[in-house]
């Protein structure tokens, strides 16, 4: 991207297609954790997909899920109603509470809720 160091970049792969990620609550998770890291550095973070429509919104719904404890459903629909084209795919916003799980077990805290 241009004006952006390589070295301030992170590339996380989740594949927009159904049955193609062998651990879609792992990568959630794990992209969830790098935002939160980047942003308690004081990081701007653009999370970006090809057409925003479903990787992105999923991504950005646990990164949410994650610092407000809210669950994942909820921050899900705040994160389509400011994307119009959002679309997320079943498979990925499946993956979301399995994601919130394992966060919570990684960290002892409790994130996201009912």
């Amino acid at each position: 991207m241009d004006g952006i160091e390589a070295r301030d970049t992170v590339e996380i792969w989740l594949v927009d297609a159904d049955d193609s990620n062998l651990d879609v609550p792992g990568v959630l998770a794990d992209a969830a954790s790098v935002v939160a890291d980047l942003r308690c550095e004081g990081k701007t973070v653009l999370l970006h997909c090809v057409h925003a429509q479903s990787r992105t919104p999923t991504v950005a719904a646990a990164y949410g899920a994650l610092v407000t404890g809210d669950a994942p459903a909820d921050v899900l629909a705040r994160v389509v109603a400011v994307l119009p084209s959002a679309c997320p795919r079943a498979s990925l916003v499946a993956g979301l509470d399995a994601a919130l799980d394992r966060l919570r077990s990684e960290t002892g805290q409790r994130v996201g809720h009912d």
